[in-house]
């Protein structure tokens, strides 16, 4: 079991913890956030099988069942990694069991990041449109205003599936990130840094060679993408539970976290949080 102790956050000690981990449990995580490279992949899919692109509608519908999933495969690879990373036995069974009781909590917090995010953005969109010159003036403020909501309540759905209970999840977040905000920026883009390299490659280089390429290639290139954002979310959901798991240890203090931590599921006595029982 690996523990941190000490008042620095010690990213790069979380970021070769984050190693360890996907090193030995990197195929069993994959495999649960797969479900999530089928619904990426059915519109491509279809159009390489029957040569024609599926209808709006069924877009719609597709995007709508991948907001539900990608927040099942979300919570699940929370839990596993946190279950994982204490040293408990996986259970397949329990890991599903806990995603399903706090599923639908994961998922209301999930809809309220995301209006918190895009009503914003919404904002500055209908001002550009309607005041273009204040729509250019606020740009850069909502920009910073964003970027700093983002890193804020980037813990927002751990606390939910870690916690004992949902509430309070956005004031868990941003109480973690008070006084250490930085400190997280540099050590997310740190560790996110080359996945960021090989997307900005692909979008501003591969993809633009590939309109005058065959339709299987075209279709290759698409599984190739959908399998390494499947690896992404994977190596990013690790990354980021073990980053909130320092940051409660932190918070609890050397003393607490030493003498109230356990493996049997039992309240740790700071902030309700306990490991996950396998």
């Amino acid at each position: 079991m690996v523990r941190y102790y000490g008042e620095r956050i010690g990213i790069l000690d979380v970021i070769r913890d984050t190693f360890r981990l996907l090193r030995k449990n990197f195929i069993l995580l994959f495999c649960i956030a797969l479900i999530g490279a089928v619904i990426s992949l059915a519109g491509s899919t279809y159009a390489f099988l029957f040569g024609e692109e599926i209808s709006g509608f069924t877009i719609f519908l597709l995007g709508a069942a991948d907001v539900f999933i990608t927040v099942w495969i979300n919570a699940a690879l929370i839990f596993s990694s946190a279950s994982l990373h204490y040293g408990n036995q996986f259970s397949l069974a329990e890991m599903k069991k806990v995603t399903r009781s706090k599923y639908w909590s994961a998922f209301i917090a999930t809809m309220k990041l995301a209006l918190i995010i895009l009503v914003p953005i919404l904002l500055i969109y209908y001002l550009a449109i309607v005041i273009p010159a204040v729509g250019v003036l606020v740009l850069l403020p909502a920009f910073c205003f964003l970027f700093y909501l983002s890193f804020r309540y980037l813990f927002v759905v751990h606390s939910v599936i870690l916690e004992e209970h949902a509430i309070g999840a956005f004031k868990n977040s941003s109480r973690l990130v008070d006084g250490r905000f930085w400190k997280i920026v540099g050590g997310t883009l740190l560790f996110s840094a080359i996945f960021i390299s090989i997307s900005l490659i692909d979008t501003f280089y591969i993809a633009d060679t590939l309109i005058s390429q065959p339709a299987w290639v075209i279709y290759l290139h698409d599984v190739v993408i959908s399998f390494y954002n499947v690896a992404l979310l994977v190596i990013e959901s690790a990354f980021t539970t073990l980053l909130y798991l320092r940051l409660r240890e932190l918070e609890a203090g050397p003393v607490r976290s030493a003498s109230n931590s356990s493996t049997d599921g039992s309240d740790s006595g700071y902030g309700g949080y306990h490991e996950p029982k396998i």
